[in-house]
């Protein structure tokens, strides 16, 4: 087995390629779907979730204020 100083004189291996080049039109259809995706995350389903996340919020407060105004009158 080889050291790892040993592996790196040794230099690359002879199967190894060099990866290909990406092709301008590549990259710009990654920065299109990358700011189209935060841009429905962002603008469409965190608004979504924090509506929704404010009306369970909403709907166990009021649960609790009716639990204990029922509280209240029993006794």
């Amino acid at each position: 087995m080889q050291s790892g100083e040993e592996l790196e004189k040794a230099g690359p291996r002879k199967s190894e390629r060099p990866a290909p080049r990406i092709s301008p039109f590549r990259w710009a259809l990654w920065w299109a779907l990358l700011f189209f995706s935060l841009l429905l995350f962002y603008v469409l389903f965190a608004p979504f979730w924090f509506g929704l996340r404010l009306a369970a919020w909403t709907a166990e407060f009021r649960a609790r204020r009716q639990r204990a105004r029922l509280a209240g009158q029993a006794s």
